[in-house]
């Protein structure tokens, strides 16, 4: 089951801190931090069809989706890091920005980028894939 991030409850008076959200998942979760505009329905149809899709695939690579879409970046505190900025970024394990996309090819090398990090490697000798 894959692990859809939205979060609905948050007074307009705290906000979360995206870069403590994002620490808080670090050695458990590898990220997919999806931030973009209403107005791309285009980016935000694909992204989302994607993780809907590869549920197994995701799940299998340990992959968390956290999508910030329009008026929801008010509910966060954002780092300059991903301030005034759109796009998707692969997450690691520790914390860092493996890789980033301005638009939906992030989505058609990610496996690839996942499956050649050190950990990954490591996990894939360890478990069965149950994917088809």
């Amino acid at each position: 089951m894959i692990s859809f991030i939205f979060i609905s409850t948050c007074n307009a008076s705290e906000k979360i801190i995206l870069e403590d959200y994002i620490n808080s998942f670090a050695w458990k979760k590898r990220i997919v931090l999806f931030i973009t505009k209403s107005k791309y329905v285009y980016f935000i149809n694909e992204t989302d069809n994607f993780f809907r899709e590869n549920n197994c695939e995701n799940d299998n690579r340990n992959l968390l989706y956290i999508r910030i879409v329009g008026d929801e970046i008010k509910k966060y505190n954002i780092s300059d890091k991903f301030e005034n900025k759109y796009g998707m970024w692969l997450i690691g394990y520790d914390g860092q920005i493996k890789s980033y996309s301005s638009d939906i090819s992030l989505l058609k090398k990610i496996y690839n980028i996942i499956d050649k990090m050190p950990m990954r490697k490591k996990e894939k000798l360890e478990q069965t894939s149950k994917c088809n």
